[in-house]
């Protein structure tokens, strides 16, 4: 079933709201007092969710902010449509209704009772009803136009009780299914950044309670896939899928790699940083991305990787083919070099370009003597001249070879392969 049936209930619901009943005709004094108060619709609306946030017990919770976003929304529009077939305005029931199916599948799915409906609606219609009996006092409108009005108001408001009615039976039905379906639907939504509505549907029937910051790690386990159980109930992931993806609250994440690393010892954990849940797509990029590096050697092999320690590399090797086309262009006097040649001095002046340290310093990180250094720089000099005096060159140049070194040092000469190509074809 999609998120759109889900959510509006079932299609008799959706028959029920195509026919709204006709509605009584208002006297003039009535249309004329519902007209002034048309300039407050926004402002009632917004009266009316802050009296149910503190007058309905639990709803101050902040994981039902969006449920009172929703509910905001629909007392708004519902007012909207009051007032303008009150005026004689062509008008839409669908929405409307749509939206109130939508705010008792969504108390269903946070597992509240009726109770919570009940008195919501109450608080409303409490809070509407003030507002109409000022404004008539202030505009001394009559007792059978103001009866008039709330006998429309009394109307509109049951037919949407109705719908709210339809839509909490539909969620009350999706919250008893399998949860461990909906976990799984869950990560899928979480790691495709679907929006928001769908991974809070998902998390409420599946109960596990969304967190703000998430941290998701990317498993290389060949054959031997991390269970779900093994993992316990505060993470999600799937088997089947490789590399396997674990989704857990960054509070968990510690607790989480340790029982991966006891389900399936022989597996690599690539852990990224904590994000909020709404970036954990990319985080998964990101998670996946370093598993493919410490294939290539960029990174070194360890059971478990923390991105943030390697977060450049991740970075710099994001568009592959565009570092490949600059390396063509920037490191083009190294490709002249032996390949021997190359490797020692891209290192040297990559330890350079990180440190500025003395001939000494680099040579006591590189582990030469120090006149080794100052010949390999001799050099360096010579096949880049002037442009290591360019700033912005020397940032490009940094950044290249941080993330070209590692490759060429691990043995990938496809750089030096490709220029050769270019240069007997051109």
């Amino acid at each position: 079933m999609s998120r759109k049936e889900r959510e509006s209930g079932d299609e008799a619901g959706r028959e029920s709201m195509r026919a709204a009943p006709p509605r009584a005709a208002l006297p003039g004094s009535a249309q004329w007092m519902i007209s002034s108060l048309e300039g407050r619709v926004r402002e009632v609306a917004e009266q009316v969710t802050d009296q149910v946030r503190s007058g309905v017990p639990g709803l101050a919770d902040p994981a039902d902010a969006r449920l009172l976003d929703l509910v905001f929304t629909a007392v708004h529009n519902a007012m909207r449509v009051f007032v303008d077939e009150s005026l004689g305005r062509e008008v839409s029931y669908l929405p409307v209704e749509d939206m109130f199916r939508k705010v008792g599948y969504r108390v269903a799915l946070r597992g509240r009772d009726l109770d919570t409906i009940d008195q919501g609606m109450a608080i409303a219609v409490g809070v509407i009803s003030d507002e109409l009996r000022v404004s008539a006092a202030e505009n001394e409108l009559s007792a059978g136009a103001l009866n008039a009005i709330n006998d429309a108001i009394t109307t509109f408001v049951g037919q949407l009780t109705e719908q709210i009615a339809v839509g909490y039976r539909a969620g009350a039905q999706a919250r008893s299914t399998d949860s461990g379906l909906a976990r799984a639907r869950l990560l899928t939504a979480l790691l495709a950044g679907t929006d928001e509505d769908e991974v809070e549907t998902q998390a409420a029937i599946a109960g596990w309670e969304l967190p703000d910051q998430v941290t998701v790690i990317a498993v290389e386990a060949g054959d031997q896939a991390v269970r779900g159980d093994a993992l316990g109930p505060k993470a999600l992931t799937r088997t089947g899928r490789t590399p396997q993806p674990v989704v857990c609250a960054t509070a968990d994440a510690e607790e989480v790699v340790a029982a991966i690393r006891r389900s399936a010892p022989q597996a690599r954990a690539s852990v990224c940083w904590p994000v909020p849940r709404g970036d954990a797509s990319a985080a998964w990029t990101w998670a996946t991305r370093a598993l493919s590096l410490v294939e290539a050697r960029v990174i070194p092999a360890r059971p478990v990787i923390e991105c943030v320690r390697f977060r450049t590399e991740i970075w710099l090797h994001a568009e592959p083919v565009l570092r490949r086309q600059l390396a063509q262009e920037l490191l083009q006097p190294l490709f002249n070099e032996t390949e021997n040649s190359r490797e020692i001095l891209s290192e040297t002046l990559l330890v350079w370009l990180e440190t500025r340290d003395s001939a000494p310093a680099i040579a006591a990180r590189l582990g030469v003597h120090p006149q080794t250094v100052r010949y390999r720089w001799k050099r360096i000099n010579e096949l880049f001249g002037d442009s290591l005096h360019d700033p912005d060159y020397v940032v490009q140049l940094t950044l290249l070879l941080k993330a070209s070194v590692p490759l060429w040092v691990a043995g990938d000469q496809s750089d030096f392969r490709r220029f050769r190509e270019q240069e007997e074809t051109g």
